[in-house]
């Protein structure tokens, strides 16, 4: 009886021209693209060796609703044991849009380390911004994240 009158219902609106209403998601706490996120590098291997890494599908785990890869089991047990340690600040996110109060998505190409956190840029001038008034603008994103997500 019950699914006769939804389906009733649901012809009646359908029928009367009525269309549900569009909703549209928020953006994700995690910038990542087709659902990985750093564009697939190991964010372990930023402070291990010191260079962008591809991660393996094969050493993979879900994380804050996105896939994080790694280069090793190793690598992956690490971020496990403490992910936010390795995971980029502002969801990986441009951290020098994110301080302008936009968002922009980080690129693993360009990256910094300040104070033992990995922050993820988006291109060579905000690169160059970010290098030359790192403090300010880390204060300045902080202020903005995560509200900038609902922008």
């Amino acid at each position: 009886m019950a699914i006769a009158t939804a389906t009733a219902v649901a012809s009646a609106v359908l029928l009367a021209g009525v269309a549900p209403s569009r909703v549209q998601a928020d953006p994700a706490l995690v910038s990542a693209s087709r659902g990985v996120a750093v564009g697939g590098h190991d964010v372990v291997a930023f402070f291990q060796v010191n260079s962008s890494v591809l991660g393996h599908p094969d050493h993979a785990i879900m994380w804050r609703g996105a896939i994080w890869r790694f280069a090793s089991t190793q690598n992956q047990q690490q971020f496990e044991a403490n992910p936010r340690a390795y995971a980029p600040q502002f969801g990986g996110y441009c951290a020098y849009a994110l301080s302008q109060g936009y968002l922009a998505p980080g690129n693993p190409s360009l990256w910094v380390i300040a104070d033992g956190r990995l922050y993820l840029l988006n291109n060579a001038n905000a690169l160059t911004a970010w290098t030359a008034e790192r403090p300010a603008l880390i204060v300045a994103a902080q202020g903005n994240w995560p509200r900038v997500l609902q922008r």
